[in-house]
């Protein structure tokens, strides 16, 4: 307007563009004025530092890529970790008030010692106190079920009262739940709730399983609903796929663990189980708020004193009896349980080894920041000295940082769900894979993000803060590179610290790492009494009705398996046993005719069944006496076999061969003859002692097996398929559910050592890398801003190996300055973990020093490349560049 206005008045165009210009000021200034007043300069500036950002990230991929790679790592492994402690030890029942939920112990079991009770007791206790819910729950072995367009399937189920679903208050995601007509016996249809999970991977979702028919035994059920997805039952880590109802075991479908007063008190295990007082297979269950327990208690325990007197009849030992007639009923949390306090103590340390590599981590890019802002000092006090601020700066600093740290969290949490996944199957036992709730929760994001913002801070913040106030101003001008070429005494400290404390951690997490590996080994190679390497255990379904229907055809049948399988190349020998498999024995009471001042401590042990040629399969050798034989038959003397653990119990050092002992007290303690004794052999387990165990033959009192070992010359798994083959061709109906060698499934049975030992292995391994980079990056730094002072010694007759003496000089101290705090630091560890680990702690304490010198090496190695690098610089040229 002031240029066509002053053309109006006849001025020159050129003339009144000029002049108007004059009038007006600073165009560009004004423009800027302008945005600043409109308030849109500080996003300009954001997105200018963004995409400056960016290319500094790009320029420097190494840096980048170590960042991302040790926030995913040390943050994803700190959130797997503690997604699993979470759901182990701290997570509460997913059900509507979860701590009026307890458990209810009212006997233990008089042979197994669990809390157990029958179902006439049961049905007392709640008949009692109809206004508290009083769950029950049994334990089944997992079963084969055919399911609508699938093939056989092995499924986990849980037999339940009818009021379980409703007394916990679990909603279904699909269908109904049990009500009270569910519990009726006789049933032509029995109905089932299935897990959320198993069905939908089943049938594709918990509504189109609801109304499908599943067969066990040819026998139906149908499904009526699907439980809520969150819940998994009320035992952590044991999610049954299946629930059915307690009134099923009238049918005899599935083996359920129980207890008895032994033979001899009017126990009949092939009738229903609903009306035996003297059966105890039911878990007790109630929600019942805090004030109302004492008075629910007292009155429980006057309903239960007829049954606790009925369980003092297990016992000859009158101070037994008393005690077990003294005992109350008592509650328990459902926290309370095997698994929380198998895995608290390894999983807490864990948990400490995690946040030790996440420090690790921390530290490591702390030293690396340094020394790439170092790097970049002349730049930024260029920039400084033409007038960029000290904020602007800074903030520039963060937001690189920021991108790293953000896109790292998300790398994060993606490895921190792998890493739950694969920490549960580590954890879990062969034969029980754990299932647990692994979905997002907030003390999972508030742990995420506490990481993030420690981590941000200590490798981003506190760095360019560091740095910003105490570099840049020195390296502005001309002279900038000669004040800057040597880092301050203090600099040079701080930088040494954060690598020798990295050291110190590394040396605590690969000594944790040998001993756990130790430890490991160990119970992979324990002597067992049993020949581990060569046997291989074949579990058939025999619990079949032309199976349990005809026992007197199985003494036949065990024969024809024998012989056939013994007739395959490459099989030294085959046996049938009862037992399963580790953990199977169970436990029997044996008085010895003539002698009744035996104890309950001395009289209890394990009982299994075995068949012709087990010690001979197992390796179990014989001490004295006689194996069985054909001539033992079911007509003839009952016989049985003890180990040395057993013998010694009952007879001292006597010879036990030709002595009567029978399930109880005189008169009914002289049913079996004492044949022959075996050594001892672990079990139950590699890392248990070997308990006492008598053996029965199975052919005196026969019943279906649960499996049968096979020896074999070379490796047992070459036999697999053959012996699959051989088995079904005496009965192709007959289903074999599982193959595996003896030393698998005593190795698969050390979840906890496997765990701590893999998972140490991996953080030893990845604090080894950072050291390693953490020694590159900085004496890279140190020898690239000493590269003048290394020409000038070379110039004036300094060897090359001088100079890398020089550098590695300075490494070794570092190297020494973390090795001995870490060192004692390791010792302690150590004590507080010697519970699980083999070994004294001066035995374990060896592992310091291995893994004192791999760091020694590992920082050594890392730091002769920067050194061979200056050693080998022309000094001539490095002058004249000066």
């Amino acid at each position: 307007m002031a240029i066509a206005g002053r053309i109006a008045n006849g001025e020159n165009p050129t003339q009144a563009r000029a002049a108007a210009l004059r009038e007006l000021g600073n165009v560009p200034l004004i423009k800027d004025v302008t945005r600043e007043q409109l308030g849109w300069v500080w996003l300009e500036n954001m997105l200018y530092d963004l995409r400056h950002a960016l290319q500094q990230l790009r320029r420097s991929p190494a840096f980048t890529a170590t960042a991302l790679l040790t926030l995913a790592l040390g943050i994803g492994a700190n959130l797997g970790v503690f997604q699993l402690l979470y759901a182990i030890v701290l997570a509460d029942l997913p059900v509507p008030q979860p701590t009026e939920v307890v458990r209810v112990h009212a006997a233990r079991s008089p042979f197994d010692q669990s809390w157990t009770i029958s179902s006439p007791a049961y049905e007392r206790l709640r008949a009692a106190t109809p206004d508290t819910p009083l769950m029950a729950t049994a334990y089944a072995n997992d079963a084969t079920f055919q399911l609508p367009n699938h093939s056989p399937v092995q499924v986990a189920c849980e037999p339940v009262s009818d009021n379980y679903f409703s007394g916990l208050g679990v909603v279904p995601a699909a269908g109904r739940l049990f009500v009270q007509a569910d519990g009726r016996i006789g049933q032509d249809e029995w109905p089932a709730v299935l897990r959320y999970e198993f069905a939908r991977n089943t049938f594709g979702s918990a509504a189109h399983a609801v109304g499908q028919h599943i067969l066990r035994n040819k026998k139906e059920f149908l499904v009526v609903g699907v439980a809520h997805r969150r819940f998994l039952g009320d035992v952590t880590g044991r999610a049954p796929d299946i629930w059915f109802p307690l009134a099923l075991q009238t049918t005899g479908a599935f083996a359920i663990p129980w207890d008895s007063l032994g033979p001899g008190h009017d126990v009949s295990l092939d009738k229903p189980w609903y009306n035996q007082p003297t059966i105890f297979w039911l878990f007790l269950t109630a929600r019942i708020a805090p004030e109302r327990r004492a008075a629910v208690l007292a009155h429980w325990d006057q309903v239960f004193r007829t049954d606790r007197e009925l369980m003092t009849e297990a016992t000859a030992d009158q101070a037994t009896k008393t005690q077990l007639l003294s005992v109350k009923t008592t509650f328990a949390p459902l926290s309370e349980n095997g698994m929380r306090k198998r895995f608290m103590s390894p999983l807490t340390l864990l948990m400490a080894l995690s946040a030790s590599i996440f420090l690790v981590g921390c530290l490591n890019l702390a030293s690396l920041q340094l020394a790439r802002l170092d790097a970049r000092s002349h730049e930024l006090g260029i920039r400084m000295a033409l007038g960029a601020s000290r904020y602007r700066l800074i903030r520039q600093i963060f937001l690189e940082d920021g991108l790293v740290v953000a896109i790292g969290s998300i790398c994060a949490y993606a490895c921190g769900r792998v890493a739950s996944g694969i920490l549960i199957r580590w954890v879990s036992n062969r034969n029980a894979v754990f299932t647990l709730d692994l979905h997002p929760n907030l003390p999972l994001a508030a742990l995420g993000v506490g990481l993030m913002l420690v981590s941000l801070i200590s490798f981003s913040i506190i760095p360019a803060l560091l740095f910003i106030r105490s570099s840049v101003a020195q390296t502005a001008g001309s002279s900038a590179r000669i004040a800057g070429s040597d880092k301050t005494a203090r600099q040079r400290l701080r930088s040494n610290v954060l690598l020798s404390t990295q050291v110190g951690l590394s040396l605590l997490l690969s000594t944790m790492s040998a001993c756990f590996s130790a430890t490991l080994v160990h119970w992979e190679t324990v002597d067992v009494g049993m020949d581990r390497e060569h046997v291989l255990t074949v579990r058939p379904d025999f619990h079949q009705p032309k199976y349990t229907d005809y026992p007197e055809l199985l003494p036949a049948l065990y024969s024809q398996i024998q012989e056939r399988l013994q007739a395959l190349p490459g099989v030294r020998s085959a046996a049938v046993e009862m037992c399963g498999g580790i953990h199977c024995g169970w436990i029997t009471a044996l008085y010895v005719q003539g002698s009744s001042n035996l104890t309950d401590g001395q009289v209890h042990g394990q009982e299994d069944h075995v068949g012709l040629g087990f010690f001979s399969t197992l390796g179990i050798p014989f001490l004295r006496g006689r194996d069985f034989s054909s001539s033992d038959t079911k007509g003839g003397q009952p016989v049985a076999i003890v180990n040395r653990a057993y013998a010694r119990q009952l007879f001292g050092d006597a010879d036990p061969i030709g002595h009567l002992v029978g399930y109880g007290p005189a008169p009914a303690d002289h049913k079996f003859m004492i044949i022959g004794e075996v050594a001892d052999a672990r079990v139950n387990g590699a890392q248990r002692e070997e308990p006492p165990v008598v053996y029965m033959n199975i052919n005196q009192n026969p019943a279906p097996v649960n499996s049968i070992r096979v020896r074999a010359v070379g490796d047992p798994r070459a036999l697999s398929e053959s012996v699959r083959r051989a088995l079904s061709d005496i009965d192709p109906t007959l289903t074999v559910d599982e193959i595996l060698p003896l030393s698998a499934e005593l190795n698969g049975d050390l979840g906890t050592e496997t765990l701590l030992a893999r998972l140490a292995g991996i953080y030893a391994g990845l604090t080894l890398l950072l050291v390693s980079i953490g020694f590159y990056g900085v004496m890279s730094s140190r020898t690239r801003r000493r590269k003048r002072e290394f020409g000038i010694r070379l110039a004036l007759g300094a060897t090359r190996g001088h100079v890398q003496a020089l550098i590695l000089s300075q490494t070794g101290l570092i190297l020494l300055a973390g090795v001995l705090p870490g060192a004692v630091i390791s010792i302690l560890a150590l004590r507080t973990a010697s519970h699980l680990l083999y070994g004294s702690v001066n035995a374990n304490a060896l592992a310091i020093i291995v893994a004192s010198v791999v760091l020694a090496l590992a920082g050594t190695v890392a730091t002769l490349i920067p050194a061979r690098r200056a050693a080998y610089a022309d000094p001539l040229e490095t002058l004249r560049d000066e």
